[in-house]
């Protein structure tokens, strides 16, 4: 093996590295919307070139996270309700569609997990110190359950397009209001429910009904509380 390709197989780790750590930061908002980003002084703090930080720039442009302008830079995504809205719609589409197998595919224990999920959602809100920290921690489970019901379509290219819209979905839920939102957790907990006894019935249609009906519920709470946000921050 030839020195040249050893350069390579490093330079990518790298990149991958960097994306990687870039990403999470923007989803945490630690990045905020519609700030630079200073490649010059993430290139320092890494202790890496720019290369590897233009290149993870690119792939996270291709996820839709950053926005390169010209002569201006690159700066993180400022996402509207309308993006989230679209966003969310094709959620809702992959996990109907992965109904189908999911009811083929799911074993018992499979089930229970699911069961286990919920359980854990409900008492999250219960054992929190605050609002905050009870919606975190919802929301960390809440999106493994629904990454567990569409792991179980045995779909490899269905739970790959999923897997790419988790950013997406983690930076929308992060302006909910936390105080609204724990109004709405009964309902959430009663409609998981409804998902998982229709699927140990292995009963497509209702589980299809019962998982879309939670899914646009879902979607329009989470739009009138990014709509409502965007609404104080135009009058400030």
């Amino acid at each position: 093996m030839d020195s040249a390709s050893l350069s390579a197989i490093r330079t990518e780790r790298v990149t991958d590295t960097v994306y990687q750590m870039l990403r999470e930061r923007i989803v945490d908002q630690r990045f905020q919307p519609g700030s630079k980003i200073n490649v010059d002084e993430i290139a320092k703090q890494l202790d890496v070139s720019r290369t590897p930080v233009h290149e993870a720039l690119t792939m996270l442009a291709t996820d839709g996270l950053v926005e390169v302008k010209p002569r201006r830079g690159t700066f993180v995504t400022e996402f509207t309700s309308k993006d989230y809205a679209e966003t969310l719609d094709i959620r809702r589409a992959l996990e109907v569609l992965a109904c189908e197998t999911v009811c083929l595919y799911a074993t018992g224990d499979d089930i229970t997990d699911l069961e286990k999920l919920v359980d854990n959602m409900a008492a999250s809100v219960g054992e929190a110190n605050d609002a905050a920290e009870a919606a975190r921690i919802h929301d960390a489970i809440n999106l493994e359950f629904h990454l567990r019901l569409v792991s179980l379509s045995r779909n490899r290219r269905l739970i790959a397009m999923y897997s790419d819209l988790r950013a997406h979905l983690k930076i929308a839920r992060a302006p909910v209001d936390a105080t609204e939102w724990q109004s709405r957790v009964p309902i959430e907990t009663r409609e998981h429910r409804d998902i998982i006894r229709a699927l140990a019935k292995r009963d497509v249609t209702g589980m299809k009904s019962a998982l879309d009906e939670h899914l646009r519920r879902s979607t329009a709470s989470l739009i009138a509380d990014v709509k409502r946000d965007e609404g104080r921050e135009t009058s400030s």
